[in-house]
């Protein structure tokens, strides 16, 4: 599932081919995955009108159209997005493609279609609606932000940061990897977080997204490079830990296995 690198990435292929050039033509190919908007209306907003901004938080993509409103994505679990040009076809799975002057096509696609595609009206108003959490990168997410967006809940700890209401941007796999690098154990309850933990959570965050975006999150070629360091190359069956290089255990939560080190993360 693409979670906050991913989005990242997605964002800044978006920043660099996608503003500022006036779409001609929307075509929807499979109006599941549009989000309470029909695909005349969808396409009768963007179509004459140009994206003018980027952003995203958490998960969530959004980009400001001028004049007014912004065209929102989700990319549940295998959504992508891809600019490709004439005569490329678009590629498999495409659910909606936004044709640009010049033979330029931007394509959200997503082969399970558990995403979605829509408009809001402001930026701020689609957070509340979606009930997010700060987003893991937001410069404002300091420590007392963490332990504020943690208060109050009894989970264990992966389990809090994977719930988006608590803290945007977060999903099974990265959730792993901060905890590992934090060195704490994904099953221990909040309330057991004492400050030092929580400042090495918080460090560990903020360090595995940023490089995660660094070296390519979301590129076929990810996992290769990355440090030797890291629990991800190591996530499978049979993976050992890169610190001791003892056996890694799983557990289940919500349907997802998670991988950790019973040795080092306590």
């Amino acid at each position: 599932m693409p979670e906050l690198p991913d989005v990242e990435a997605y964002r800044r292929r978006l920043q660099a081919h996608g503003l500022n050039k006036t779409i001609g033509k929307v075509a929807v190919t499979d109006k599941r995955i549009l989000d309470h908007v029909s695909p005349a209306a969808f396409a009768r907003t963007l179509e004459g009108r140009r994206l003018t901004t980027a952003k995203r938080h958490g998960k969530h993509l959004l980009a400001k159209l001028d004049k007014g409103g912004w065209l929102t994505v989700h990319f549940g679990m295998t959504g992508d997005l891809q600019f490709h040009q004439d005569p490329e076809p678009a590629p498999p799975y495409t659910c909606v493609r936004l044709d640009f002057p010049g033979g330029a096509h931007l394509s959200y696609i997503n082969r399970r279609k558990l995403g979605r595609v829509g408009l809001a009206d402001d930026f701020e108003s689609f957070i509340v609606h979606e009930q997010l959490g700060p987003d893991a990168l937001d410069r404002s997410f300091d420590v007392a932000a963490l332990k504020k967006a943690l208060g109050g809940t009894k989970r264990g700890i992966k389990a809090a940061l994977m719930d988006q209401s608590v803290l945007a941007g977060i999903g099974n796999i990265f959730a792993d990897e901060i905890l590992f690098q934090a060195r704490i154990d994904p099953r221990k309850p909040v309330p057991r977080l004492d400050a030092a933990r929580l400042e090495r959570l918080h460090a560990a965050t903020r360090r595995v997204l940023q490089e995660a975006v660094r070296r390519g999150a979301g590129s076929e070629t990810f996992l290769e490079r990355l440090p030797s360091s890291w629990l991800l190359p190591q996530r499978r069956k049979g993976g050992q830990c890169p610190r001791g290089h003892g056996a890694l255990k799983t557990f289940t939560q919500g349907a997802r296995t998670g991988y950790y080190c019973p040795t080092c993360q306590h």
